[in-house]
């Protein structure tokens, strides 16, 4: 059962795969004010209203892609994050990455950007703003600039202009990291009825504006602003269900289920008697077809160009 407090399940090593899912605490209890405005993200962000559920999800998103990549950060940067670095999270939602990061990496500073607002504190320096703007900050300011689970927030048209700005305040030689789940329907091996469900959630987003398709093709989105080199990407194919971290993954995607709810019921014509129905029926494929369903998750990194060599 999912804990809006803790994640525990049998203490085991990681598989090479990295489909094992070990004790994890949540850590933004030091995180307190945050701003109830959800009304301005939650619609592009994910449907959901209620806060505390917000926060838990996105713990439990920041707990797949820690374990699914072998921890929090991709870029060769921990030894400039050791003697000190200057580092922007752009979208932080709860801010469970850069605090636990911030905590790691005392010697650097860390600036993190979103519609919602956090106390700062330490080391990390939290500010509300809308991320749809120019950010207030000059250029070649950051080191690092890390992003997860924000390119669904920027239609196509605007995708780019959101990538010009990340490199606007990243310094020359820094490193870029963007991490999102892929949400098309051809990206998962799902059974009938959660194909059904997911197939809803992925058509919510198109009418709300957002290609999903972006972060699939991020690496191209990159080479068009001739800013960056070293591209690379890496995808982690997570079980549904098999093992512990496929239990933990299976959980989530219920849980998720259930806060959509109110959104996705009404937008598939069904009644919410139905759609419990089919939550249902996902439930007893995930457990008829244990570690035979699966997702992506997708994460890409590139260096800004040295401008002054170039």
């Amino acid at each position: 059962m999912v804990n809006s407090g803790y994640l525990i399940s049998p203490n085991s090593q990681r598989s090479t795969e990295n489909h094992v899912f070990l004790i994890g605490e949540k850590t933004t209890g030091k995180i307190t004010n945050i701003a109830r405005n959800l009304e301005s993200i939650r619609l592009i962000y994910a449907p959901i209203k209620d806060l505390s559920e917000f926060e838990n999800i996105a713990f439990y998103q920041h707990q797949v892609f820690e374990h699914a990549f072998n921890g929090s950060i991709g870029a060769p940067v921990h030894e400039k994050l050791r003697t000190g670095a200057k580092v922007l999270e752009f979208g932080c939602g709860t801010g469970v990455w850069t605090t636990d990061v911030g905590a790691e990496y005392p010697n650097s500073e860390f600036y993190v950007i979103d519609f919602i607002t956090q106390n700062s504190f330490e080391n990390i320096t939290f500010i509300s703003f809308d991320i749809h703007q120019k950010l207030p900050f000059p250029d070649n300011e950051f080191d690092y600039v890390f992003s997860r689970d924000k390119s669904n927030f920027f239609t196509k048209d605007s995708f780019q202009g959101f990538l010009s700005e990340i490199l606007r305040v990243l310094k020359s030689g820094g490193w870029l990291e963007i991490g999102h789940p892929l949400l098309r329907i051809d990206d998962f091996v799902l059974g009938p009825t959660l194909s059904r469900i997911d197939a809803a959630y992925v058509s919510w987003y198109r009418e709300n504006g957002v290609h999903l398709d972006l972060i699939l093709h991020l690496e191209e989105h990159l080479q068009m602003t001739r800013k960056t080199e070293y591209i690379s990407s890496q995808i982690a194919v997570i079980p549904i269900g098999g093992g512990d971290f496929g239990e933990f993954f299976s959980e989530f995607i219920l849980y998720k289920m259930k806060l959509l709810k109110e959104f996705i019921a009404p937008f598939m014509g069904i009644s919410f008697e139905e759609y419990d129905r089919l939550k249902g029926e996902v439930e007893n494929e995930l457990k008829e077809q244990c570690g035979e369903v699966y997702c992506k998750y997708k994460k890409v990194l590139a260096r800004k160009k040295d401008i002054r060599h170039s």
